[in-house]
């Protein structure tokens, strides 16, 4: 079975937004149809959505790059500031609505009422909608696109694009993911091709590693973008428990890795360090440590626009270590 989008799963934090047209970016409205796939199915969709409810921050961030304001979120609670949000996720309007909290740990599901009391025209989902049950539930309130694959965390391109579709803004879209890659192609430096990265975090109350270990996981993609690859013996593990790992620190000499971004959870950097093994790590060694907070930690794992150009700047000195720049 899946580990249910474990990195996040582990400290119990989604966010859910609903959102409505800015009538100064959102272009001309169409009332043509348009089918959109996603894993369970297709959705038709007639017309151009004005009230959008969201169930990722990736789906959040996506609509803020369009210039539409959420009406209301499901809140990130104390990992994110007094509202919830993330630090890339600030010009969320201070009238918008916080959604009640889902707790994923207890197996929580999504207020379907209060986003019902919305009155949405459309849901996007994320892998939260993880059944058809689910999608039926939301299906029953609005018009609902399911995550739009089955690696755990939808490509945030993928996202663009198809909300660019859904917009009638496609040309928007693609400037978007352009300007994005951009900045990425200037940190992917030339040293960085053939090097290997893991995105990871030690949950010190459960005394386990949940690491990334799909390459067509989305929160792989950037690794693959900067030119460095999962490390292999960790993605022939994970093709048998479909993508997520999780094992004891007594197997830390598995996180062999030029660069580790991982985040503490529940502990500190010298808690870490004081795992038998953890500091003779690859990455410890050669500089490519990068010990993050959980909003750090959130914007690599289910990776936006917003929240990639927010997570290259905290981990620029671990990229130019490895790279010999």
């Amino acid at each position: 079975m899946r580990v249910r989008f474990a990195l996040a799963a582990a400290v119990a934090t989604v966010l859910v937004a609903g959102c409505a047209s800015d009538e100064d970016t959102t272009g001309t409205t169409s009332e043509e149809s348009l089918t959109v796939e996603h894993v369970f199915g297709t959705t038709t969709l007639d017309g151009t959505p004005e009230r959008i409810v969201a169930t990722s921050g990736q789906w959040v961030d996506a609509l803020l790059e369009f210039g539409i304001q959420p009406v209301a979120y499901l809140s990130a609670g104390s990992m994110g500031d007094e509202r919830g949000l993330y630090p890339w996720q600030q010009d969320v309007a201070a009238d918008a609505v916080a959604l009640d909290d889902v707790s994923l740990l207890t197996g929580g599901d999504l207020p379907v009422e209060q986003i019902a009391s919305l009155q949405p025209d459309l849901v996007l989902g994320s892998w939260l909608v993880d059944s058809e049950a689910d999608f039926d539930t939301l299906s029953a309130v609005a018009p609902t696109v399911a995550p739009l694959s089955d690696t755990g965390v939808d490509r945030w391109d993928e996202q663009v694009r198809v909300l660019g579709e859904i917009l009638g803004r496609s040309d928007d879209a693609e400037k978007i993911i352009s300007d994005r890659e951009a900045e990425i192609a200037e940190a992917a430096l030339p040293g960085l091709a053939g090097r290997t990265g893991v995105l990871s975090q030690y949950v010190f109350g459960q005394g386990q590693f949940v690491v990334v270990a799909d390459p067509e996981d989305g929160a792989a993609a950037l690794f693959e973008q900067l030119g460095m690859t999962l490390p292999p013996s960790l993605v022939e593990e994970a093709g048998v428990s479909q993508g997520r790992l999780m094992f004891s620190p007594e197997r830390v000499d598995a996180l062999v890795a030029d660069l580790l971004i991982i985040l503490p959870n529940g502990g500190t950097e010298q808690d870490l360090m004081a795992l038998p093994g953890f500091a003779d790590l690859p990455a410890v060694t050669g500089g490519g440590l990068a010990v993050v907070d959980y909003p750090t930690v959130a914007a690599f794992n289910t990776p936006s626009s917003l929240s990639i150009g927010y997570a290259l700047d905290t981990i620029r000195p671990q990229l130019e270590a490895i790279a010999g720049a």
